[in-house]
């Protein structure tokens, strides 16, 4: 044969199965042996193992056969004897015995030689170690709408772990005790902080003025063409004490390891401009809006319910001492209908009326047509202000409301040249949407 191959079990690597194998570099022979033998070896003992029988098998490809007398009967199978042959003396093994009035003897060429192969020189392997994961860096997210899938997502979870184990696996429970695989992460996500206080920036076009500088933990960011941006590229959440607000930016210049200086902005998209403050500190969160997140909680049947969740490796259980464990509780953001735009007031003989553009939470990004209204039903609700005291709810179905003029003189004792209003549209979920407050001068 030209190669001998054995299985057997490693002693050094958790008994998992193993195979050597040795090759005989001359000659003509194409024949493979392989034994796949119940041992547990060492993969030195095994090759030597192989050697030997390899060597051994090319060592006995001669035979004879002979008689001997009674005289001879203690010789048995796996005895070696010696022959003399045409003046050359070779050694043989008796492989069979035939007892008659002589005893006929087959044997096989054998050298002892073979047998005297050295162990090779062990390889000092490191054990595998298990890979050293810690817990992962879990962030809660409750966005506007980011899609039109129904039942709408409530919450969104972003997770990173350096290194990360391939795969992250995210356990809910409702009561904090029975825990049920939800969801897989499959990649991080780009996560990271402020590093530049952000003041409040204008609405529905570019910043060009404003730019702050992001640290990353994870990931990567890159500028792109403001037509990509249009259509949804580079968007991100930060986090503000008023919730998340969404921006997007064109230009993402790397000025040191992982920390990267954004401009060209868009602000408060999708309707997240209820969320952004006057000056936010450096600081704030900063998760990028990419496939990577993932969809945690969906439908309006869970709003206001607390879920345990905890986030593990996958391969390891929910109770792993590296699982990360948090409490969501999932909001209405993502169900909330927008505020609305464009309020503005004129007075006429029956009194101010008002008008409004309503917006939507779905597929409103068609500048054909009137896009879906997004609720069971058309309402609103107007309110007169004076100061921070309601003096006058009017509610109305269509974005349009009529505030009469006796009502203003009881209200106010005489017509007013400004009036304080806030509007919002209803929702039969969950009630008030978020409001636009403006002071209209008639």
């Amino acid at each position: 044969p030209r190669e001998m191959s054995i299985g057997f079990s490693d002693a050094d690597a958790d008994y998992r199965r193993a195979a050597v194998r040795s090759r005989r570099l001359v000659g003509g022979a194409s024949r493979v042996l392989h034994a796949d033998l119940a041992m547990i070896s060492s993969p030195e003992a095994a090759i030597r193992r192989a050697e030997i029988t390899l060597q051994d098998v090319w060592a006995g490809r001669d035979s004879a056969q002979f008689a001997l007398g009674r005289a001879h009967i203690g010789l048995v199978p796996g005895d070696v004897v010696a022959l003399t042959v045409q003046q050359r003396r070779a050694l043989y093994e008796i492989t069979e015995l035939i007892d008659t009035d002589h005893r006929v003897v087959k044997a096989r060429s054998i050298d002892p030689s073979v047998f005297a192969a050295p162990l090779p020189v062990p390889r000092r392997l490191a054990p595998d170690m298990p890979p050293a994961l810690g817990p992962a860096q879990v962030i809660a997210l409750d966005l506007p709408m980011l899609d039109s899938v129904e039942p709408a997502t409530l919450t969104r979870l972003a997770v990173f772990a350096d290194p990360w184990p391939g795969e992250m696996t995210i356990w809910t429970s409702p009561d904090g005790s029975s825990f049920a695989p939800a969801a897989v992460a499959h990649a991080p996500c780009t996560i990271g902080e402020t590093l530049d206080p952000l003041p409040a920036g204008p609405l529905a076009l570019w910043d060009r003025g404003t730019s702050f500088r992001v640290r990353l933990s994870s990931g990567t960011l890159a500028s792109i063409a403001d037509a990509l941006v249009f259509d949804g590229g580079n968007a991100a959440a930060i986090g503000t004490p008023a919730g998340w607000e969404l921006l997007q930016f064109a230009r993402a210049e790397l000025i040191e390891p992982d920390t990267y200086r954004l401009s060209w902005l868009l602000r408060g998209q999708l309707g997240s401009e209820q969320a952004m403050v006057p000056m936010l500190p450096a600081g704030a969160p900063f998760v990028l809006l990419d496939r990577n997140l993932v969809a945690l909680v969906r439908g309006r049947e869970a709003l206001g319910r607390p879920i345990a969740v905890r986030v593990a490796a996958s391969g390891r259980s929910h109770d792993d001492v590296m699982a990360a464990a948090l409490t969501v509780t999932p909001g209405p953001t993502a169900l909330r209908p927008l505020a609305p735009a464009h309020l503005s007031a004129r007075r006429n003989g029956d009194g101010v009326e008002f008008s409004w553009i309503r917006r939507s939470r779905i597929e409103a990004d068609s500048w054909s047509g009137e896009v879906p209204l997004g609720e069971d039903s058309e309402a609103y609700l107007l309110e007169i202000l004076a100061g921070s005291t309601v003096v006058r709810s009017i509610s109305c179905t269509a974005p349009q409301a009529l505030y009469p003029a006796a009502q203003e003189i009881a209200d106010f004792g005489s017509p007013q040249s400004q009036l304080q209003v806030r509007v919002v549209q209803l929702s039969a979920a969950v009630g008030a949407g978020f409001a636009t407050t403006r002071l209209l001068t008639l």
